[in-house]
């Protein structure tokens, strides 16, 4: 116990200290430059990353500079002189003498200000496995490793950490995903195109992402928490500005992904887990107009590859997205509409609206709401709102917030998922959950995220089992911390 506790307040003391100093550094003459690869600040670049490999890595060029003097003619230049994009020019580039050699600069004054606040920033991750032949035939391979350990207070003693994904276990080292993928993008250059995709994970996130009928569900897979799955493989077809896709594909709604490297945080909210489906098997067809953009297909079923008791019918599956003039704001609507047997219809919508509130602020605010209508025995339905707060203190260092409020209004939804859970359900009523974490990039395939998180439930009336600690509590204090090796 005492091992437990210092270990949970050695995690809240370095995290708080890693935030104050963040703040610090970036209100002073610390670097302070807009990162390119560790927040996602649009749904489009969420799907992306959790199509590809996700997330930019680092280059590091060059020594840093000391700054020039407040009345040194350079610093002048710098205030006056036009913005350059921090990955595309030295300082002297801006009018500023010396150069950073390659190395971002600060861009509290325009083009970055003082020479002096240049830091190593982000490059392309190095690639593990490298063809010339695939490279010219537009093919890539690529993937990830994602792995780390939760602690929470309660001691739980089924070793759950209740309710919470996909980091579900406490204080037990989790390798959460191995994942590779092989891709041909469609070239947007090309009137025509031909493209697709395969992905494969192992580790124990991928039950999470099996289908629920056919594919995986089929497969002899004895292992209690490592498996395997494959969440993706498709076709793609592209004619000018129209993409038709099929095959099995991951889910565009909702603003967390599948893919480690697509989220900002270890853990998952509610809404992802609980309130959204994970892949889809059918078609999508694609358009992009600039600031406005659609989808619209038939599917399966979520979290379907098969219908193998013959009782499903084609579900309905559209997204519709638009982008300001300005491309600061960006608001995107989903939705999934199937019968999931004779009589069940499930409706699921999930609105997401994204806000650069300034180059390094970002404010993600997503509604969900969905619905399950069973002939002769009514409705049940789940919502809420998460809300993400997100900030990018250089191109090495972000840190970010997540509040959440998810309703399961009739105990369907929200249950303590794995073999000897005891958080079993059901759960009728509130769930709140408040998330801060760091995103640390110190190599260029490399990403570190600790978070501290504090769930709690608010139950409609008395409540025999509770989402937390073996089914005795109704909330929980977690730290978690993993790393992402890219590849």
């Amino acid at each position: 116990m005492r091992i437990r506790t210092l270990c949970l307040a050695g995690a809240v003391a370095g995290l708080v200290g890693g935030l104050a100093a963040a703040v610090y550094g970036a209100s002073n003459d610390g670097p302070a430059v807009r990162q390119t690869g560790i927040v996602v600040t649009t749904v489009e670049d969420q799907q992306a990353a959790s199509a590809a490999s996700g997330g930019v890595g680092f280059t590091v060029v060059g020594d840093q500079q000391e700054a020039p003097a407040a009345d040194d003619p350079a610093y002048a230049s710098a205030e006056s002189g036009p913005f350059v994009e921090e990955s595309t020019a030295g300082c002297g580039a801006c009018g500023v003498t010396g150069s950073c050699g390659g190395l971002a600069c600060r861009r509290s004054h325009k083009c970055g200000g003082r020479c002096g606040g240049c830091v190593y920033c982000p490059g392309e991750p190095l690639p593990l496995f490298y063809s010339s032949t695939l490279d010219a035939m537009g093919i890539r391979f690529g993937g990830w490793v994602d792995h780390g350990v939760s602690v929470v207070a309660n001691m739980p003693a089924d070793r759950y950490n209740g309710v919470v994904t996909f980091n579900d276990r406490d204080a037990e080292y989790q390798m959460n995903q191995l994942w590779t993928y092989l891709e041909k993008e469609i070239d947007p250059n090309r009137f025509f195109d031909i493209g697709g995709r395969v992905d494969f994970v192992y580790g124990t996130d991928a039950r999470f992402t099996q289908a629920i009928d056919g594919l995986e569900a089929n497969w002899d897979q004895e292992e209690r928490f490592y498996q395997v799955a494959l969440p993706q493989f498709y076709l793609d077809a592209s004619l000018a500005d129209w993409t038709f896709r099929i095959g099995h594909f991951l889910s565009p709604l909702g603003y967390e992904g599948v893919p480690a490297v697509g989220n900002f945080f270890y853990s998952h909210a509610y809404t992802h887990q609980y309130g959204e489906p994970f892949t889809h098997t059918g078609f999508l067809l694609m358009c992009d107009f600039g600031r406005l953009s659609f989808s619209a297909g038939m599917h399966r079923g979520n979290d379907q590859f098969d219908d193998t008791d013959g009782l499903n019918a084609l579900g309905y599956l559209g997204t519709v997205g638009w982008t300001n003039a300005a491309d600061d704001i960006s608001v995107n609507f989903g939705i999934s509409a199937t019968e999931d047997g004779p009589g069940v219809e499930t409706v699921i919508y999930t609105l997401v609206s994204i806000f650069d509130l300034t180059d390094r602020f970002t404010w993600v605010i997503q509604h969900d709401y969905g619905s399950t209508a069973t002939y002769g025995r009514g409705r049940a339905r789940w919502y809420g709102l998460n809300q993400y707060l997100l900030y990018e203190i250089n191109c090495c260092l972000a840190m970010g917030a997540r509040i959440e409020w998810f309703r399961d209004e009739d105990g369907t939804r929200v249950r303590g998922l794995g073999d000897g859970n005891r958080a079993v359900g059901p759960f009728i009523g509130d769930f709140y959950e408040i998330t801060f974490g760091l995103n640390w990039r110190p190599h260029s395939n490399i990403i570190v995220r600790p978070e501290i998180r504090w769930d709690w439930f608010d139950q409609d009336g008395p409540g025999e089992v509770q989402p937390f600690d073996a089914g005795d509590s109704k909330d929980q204090f977690l730290f978690g911390c993993d790393m992402i090796v890219l590849f």
